[in-house]
């Protein structure tokens, strides 16, 4: 028993001392759409993520209700009972880094990088793929940033053309249509990275 407790812990050590995992707590997402009315854009500085040098896996997760807007009084619309992010109350994303191979951390270097994925929003998931780019500061860690755009399908514009058409008061008579919103929104990552040694 204690010989195969021993071998236990050799294996745990010896696979820490061999995992490259890297992350974030403070991984920041902005998005932006616009519409005939006002542009509409939003910040959230606290997204977690992690990349794994090893596997090139990545994954990124944040709150809903984290997301900060330009204009004070979609937060206060978004973060109601009327969006209900409660329910769904987290945005995700998984998946892989395609370029990983030629990544040297001991200098300073910018590497292009694919990006595919699934990703989780509200009750709905989309495969996704984007371009990105990783800089290493030379220090052993790196900045990692992408842009892509998502497409609001048709069957998600009438959802928000209904909220509107519920939410907003009736002297304002505005839809979607009139309203102008773009389907395609735009989003921009950016975090910086560091080894986890835990």
């Amino acid at each position: 028993m204690r010989l195969f407790l021993s071998f236990f812990f050799i294996i745990i050590a010896f696979v820490q001392l061999n995992a490259q995992v890297y992350y974030t707590r403070t991984g920041h997402v902005h998005v932006r759409s616009q519409n005939n009315i006002k542009n509409i854009e939003a910040d959230n500085y606290q997204t977690i993520s992690t990349i794994d040098l090893n596997t090139s896996d990545v994954r990124f997760e944040g709150l809903l209700k984290s997301f900060e807007f330009k204009l004070g009084a979609l937060d206060r619309v978004f973060n109601s009972d009327r969006i209900n992010v409660n329910q769904y109350p987290k945005f995700r994303f998984e998946g892989n880094i395609i370029g990983l191979k030629n990544l040297d951390l001991s200098r300073v270097a910018e590497y292009k990088v694919l990006v595919k994925g699934t990703l989780y929003l509200w009750d709905e998931k989309r495969i996704t793929s984007a371009d990105g780019i990783i800089e290493s500061d030379g220090n052993g860690g790196f900045t990692a940033s992408s842009m892509f755009v998502m497409r609001i399908e048709e069957k998600s514009m009438v959802k928000l053309n209904q909220i509107i058409d519920q939410k907003l008061p009736d002297i304002v008579n505005v839809s979607t249509d009139s309203f102008g919103v773009d389907r395609d929104i735009q989003i921009d990552l950016t975090a910086k990275y560091t080894l986890r040694n835990w």
